[in-house]
């Protein structure tokens, strides 16, 4: 058993906690208080749970072996950390629902008080239980009264306090819930400036711009993207990170540099040089509270002031305690000896190896599937083919009809498995400013991301990218098979959203379905897609052996259950099969004058379109209109009709994205859009989008469906939309209204729903 328990240096709570407050259907007899202390548990359907060793009263009393105490009168003084002194009234049974009423007695808002409360008393227990097995009671150590930690704080920020504290000892938190949730992933670096990514390494290089996007045209770079020429006064080799980021995005603090290479670097914007010898330079990083009006000043500059430097890592203040991933430590004081692993060591002694930001994976982990698509950049644009002026990206070239013109042999060709990104790589990821066809397929290694499946031991969805060549498909799917851990299931997914003409597999499979001969091109592009997809799970199939250790995934179209019927009753495509993956979607009609949207067209159903809306209240009022057909009861009907079906066909019903799409939907006036978009991101911000993702959620599950993939993890809010669940990885959950939601919608499950989980 692990005895240990925490000295803690950290949030205080004061409190003044007087009698009362706790539920008294168990009134104890006025001379004398009897009774005992219970945690409901929350992992063990709120089994009553002893909890022993707890002090109360004075030094020497402690709760027995069953829970029991005796006090000489009905209040009872118990004694939660070093200075929480909390009276309540005693009970035959006393649970950490009287202790969160008591000590949230008062509170101007009671109702978020108590659920914070009483989840942080859940995982203060649970933690604390000396051989963390709660099935034969919590069994508290002796100095568990010299902790000194604050109750009524969101749950995450209390987890996280309670894991810096835990380090030393080698212990992090207990878990308050088994996932039932999955996350889609996000590119490793954004494709515009004014949008935060998380950070998904400690070498926050790797997502660092690639140097030939802001040096000089005449420079030369080997096969990883190292410049191999040095600079002049005519030729500047740089690049930047951390764009747009504010406080809270990565650590401020002391941050190393460490590189290769006979040249010099210089730094500007966030970072400040404080030392530098030869491969070797010590940074001062320190993020804004608020951006700077100038958006040149919003990131960190990196510039090869002489020579070649290759190799360059620029890696995160301190490290972790070996085993413990999910939390970040300063130094080896903060872990058992002889466990600490500094980053910078780490990194020194191999550039390559693949460590997380701890912030991130603590994110990630209370998801039980991560769906890698966009981390792997393998969903591109239709614009990827459309044929562009000499030299300009973004400047494509248009017929006498004003349509775009696409290059033929650029939508059909294969993505080979050579043309994958690597471990070696200088970077991981791209601008828009990089061309789409050198971006795709390019985001990190399949190592790195088979990898973060492992640590988190959460369940991987990978997307083969729609023109993989059949070798691709096999080593992928061989590497998965030789290094995923046992337990875990590769989900498997033909691609994304192949029905939508905003992706570039959405022509793909048109052009490839005419040699089908299918009669319209909706059913050729759906058809060749079924075909495709077969294909697909049958090598993952032979290279895995069989199907136990995989989940194979048909994507549709959320709207269209004729779409899945038509995919599945396509020649042999039901065998290889095992869940049909939909959208989960929910927004409102964007217009009621779009002839291309009929059901939006009824000004007595929809009589205030989103466009219209001037309030957030007008927003969540167009949500809510059961006649909306892209509202919340529209989605449970989108529900309802793929799930039949699946049941139909004996598949298992997924949804491989899903949540709030307030975007702009159409035409507006310039002089409205700002504001719109404003609008669009309060709504995102209100406690409202909260309770609309529990019914979200709740009607998901109702609906008979499994494993819903929430898109997506935290990057700040734009013009594009809103789809962070919240908007950086350490915001906490109390003013991250979707992301609150989730978390109590798993914890009100407890585990999963659904048998064979």
């Amino acid at each position: 058993m692990q005895t240990k328990i925490i000295m803690v240096a950290a949030l205080s709570l004061l409190l003044n906690s007087c009698g009362g407050g706790g539920e008294t259907s168990n009134p104890p007899p006025s001379s004398s208080n009897n009774g005992r202390l219970l945690l409901l548990d929350p992992t063990r359907s709120n089994a009553e749970t002893p909890i022993s060793g707890l002090q109360y009263l004075s030094a020497g009393n402690v709760s027995g072996a069953d829970g029991s105490f005796t006090a000489p009168s009905s209040n009872l003084l118990l004694h939660l950390g070093s200075n929480t002194q909390l009276s309540v009234i005693g009970k035959t049974s006393l649970t950490q629902h009287d202790m969160a009423a008591a000590l949230c007695s008062g509170n101007a808002d009671l109702s978020a008080c108590t659920y914070h409360v009483r989840k942080n008393l859940e995982r203060f227990f649970l933690s604390l239980d000396s051989d963390r097995n709660p099935s034969n009671g919590i069994q508290l150590g002796a100095n568990a009264n010299s902790l000194n930690l604050a109750w009524n704080v969101s749950p995450d920020q209390f987890e996280n306090v309670l894991a810096q504290q835990l380090s030393v000892y080698g212990q992090t938190p207990a878990a308050l819930f088994q996932p039932s949730l999955g996350i889609n992933s996000e590119a490793p670096q954004a494709e515009q400036n004014s949008i935060s990514s998380p950070i998904p390494f400690a070498d926050i290089f790797r997502v660092a711009r690639p140097l030939r996007e802001y040096s000089c045209k005449d420079v030369v770079y080997d096969e990883n993207g190292w410049a191999t020429t040095p600079p002049s006064t005519t030729c500047i080799i740089r690049t930047f990170l951390l764009d747009s980021a504010v406080q809270g995005q990565v650590p401020n603090g002391r941050y190393t540099v460490l590189y290769e290479g006979n040249g010099k670097l210089e730094y500007s914007g966030y970072a400040k040089m404080v030392s530098n010898t030869p491969g070797r330079d010590e940074i001062d990083i320190t993020l804004p509270v608020k951006l700077d009006s100038v958006p040149t000043n919003n990131r960190i500059g990196v510039k090869i002031v002489s020579g070649t430097v290759k190799n360059i890592r620029i890696v995160m203040p301190g490290g972790i305690c070996e085993g413990k991933p999910f939390t970040r430590v300063d130094s080896a004081a903060n872990c058992p000896a002889g466990q600490y692993r500094s980053f910078e060591d780490t990194l020194r002694t191999d550039r390559n190896a693949i460590v997380f930001n701890p912030s991130y994976l603590n994110f990630l982990k209370d998801f039980r599937v991560v769906r890698m698509m966009n981390l792997m950049e393998a969903s591109p644009s239709y614009l990827t083919c459309a044929q562009t002026e000499p030299g300009k990206t973004n400047s494509f070239i248009r017929d006498a009809d004003g349509n775009l013109i696409f290059d033929q042999t650029c939508l059909v060709q294969e993505f080979r498995w050579d043309q994958r990104s690597k471990l070696a790589d200088a970077v991981w990821g791209a601008s828009g400013n990089i061309a789409r066809l050198e971006r795709y397929g390019r985001g990190v290694p399949i190592e790195v991301q088979v990898e973060l499946a492992n640590q988190l031991n959460a369940h991987p969805w990978f997307n083969i990218p729609h023109n993989a060549s059949e070798t691709y498909i096999r080593e992928f799917a061989r590497y998965v098979e030789a290094h995923l851990k046992p337990g875990l299931k590769a989900h498997v997914e033909y691609s994304n959203e192949t029905w939508n003409g905003i992706f570039w597999a959405y022509r793909y499979v048109l052009k490839k379905g005419e040699e089908l001969g299918s009669p319209t091109d909706a059913w050729r592009g759906a058809n060749f897609y079924a075909k495709q997809a077969s294909k697909v799970f049958q090598i993952w199939e032979d290279e895995f052996g069989g199907t136990q250790r995989l989940i194979r995934l048909l994507g549709t179209y959320q709207n269209d259950a004729n779409r899945t019927e038509r995919m599945l009753a396509y020649s042999d495509t039901r065998q290889y099969v095992d869940a049909i993956a939909t959208g989960g979607y929910f927004y409102a009609c964007w217009r009621n004058d779009d002839p291309k949207l009929p059901a939006c067209n009824d000004g007595n159903k929809i009589p205030q379109p989103l466009v219209n809306a001037t309030s957030v209240d007008a927003i969540f009022a167009a949500i809510d209109n059961p006649s909306d057909p892209f509202g919340l009861e529209g989605l449970k009907n989108q529900f309802t009709k793929q799930a039949a079906v699946a049941q139909k066909y004996g598949k298992a019903l997924y949804a491989y994205e899903g949540g709030q799409h307030l975007t702009i939907g159409g035409e507006i006036a310039a002089d409205r859009r700002q504001k719109m978009i404003d609008l669009l991101h309060a709504a995102n911000r209100d406690p409202r989008m909260g309770e609309r993702y529990q019914r979200l959620l709740e009607a998901w599950k109702a609906a008979g469906g499994q494993t819903f993939m929430l898109f997506s993890v935290p990057h700040t809010f734009s013009q594009y939309g809103s789809f962070g669940i919240k908007e950086s990885l350490n915001q906490p959950r109390s003013s991250a209204p979707k992301y609150d939601a989730a978390m109590k919608f798993q914890e009100s499950q407890g585990t999963c729903w659904w048998s064979g989980c």
